[in-house]
């Protein structure tokens, strides 16, 4: 197939343009200029300062990395959760991920709705700042334990398959919900040059 990344595809025209025209000064506009090495040290330095460098950052990252650890846990139980005590088969165990998928749909749809509800509503006051998009991450800190509790109690009372699909659509809204509002907020810091990130 033929390449469709903008900066690979300048590259190599530059690349022949310097050989056609024998000009080594010809460059890619997308090039930065910095070795490899460089670059990857630009590439770890700055994330760095900010994740260290503002506590709102860290913070934020803290929690969404405990949360990604909850959901990573919860991936590795679905298989044998349902293959040992439910009797399913290995056609159909994909299935048991069904209430993290349907949660983190209706999230999305909320998170899109109320997120941009709230954030209307600061830019007709004028007063809106990044921080507001955070608001929507209270949900998730609710549904997030709630789903979490449903799933582990109905596991071990041996309740009917559907009660801890149920339970894990609760966490798959609140894991959205925790996902998507710290992102929506640094990009918005990043894109505004706020001194919060």
């Amino acid at each position: 197939m033929r390449e469709t990344y903008a900066p690979v595809i300048l590259a190599r025209k530059a690349k022949r343009l310097r050989k056609e025209t024998g000009n080594p000064n010809l460059k890619s506009k997308l090039q930065s200029g910095l070795s490899p090495r460089d670059l990857f040290l630009f590439s770890i330095v700055r994330p760095s300062k900010m994740l260290f460098g503002s506590s709102i950052c860290f913070i934020i990252s803290l929690y969404t990395a405990v949360t990604y650890a909850y959901l990573y846990i919860l991936f590795t139980t679905f298989t044998s959760v349902y293959e040992t005590q439910y009797n399913w088969n290995g056609r159909i165990v994909g299935l048991s991920f069904t209430g993290l998928g349907i949660g983190a749909t209706m999230g999305q749809i909320i998170f899109t709705a109320y997120g941009n509800r709230i954030v209307n509503k600061h830019i007709e006051k004028g007063d809106y700042k990044p921080e507001h998009r955070l608001l929507v991450m209270i949900p998730g800190g609710f549904f997030m334990p709630v789903g979490l509790f449903w799933y582990g109690w109905s596991v071990q009372a041996h309740a009917h398959w559907i009660v801890p699909i149920l339970g894990t659509s609760f966490v798959g809204f609140g894991m959205l919900m925790t996902f998507v509002s710290p992102h929506t907020k640094l990009m918005e810091n990043r894109s505004t040059s706020e001194a919060v990130c």
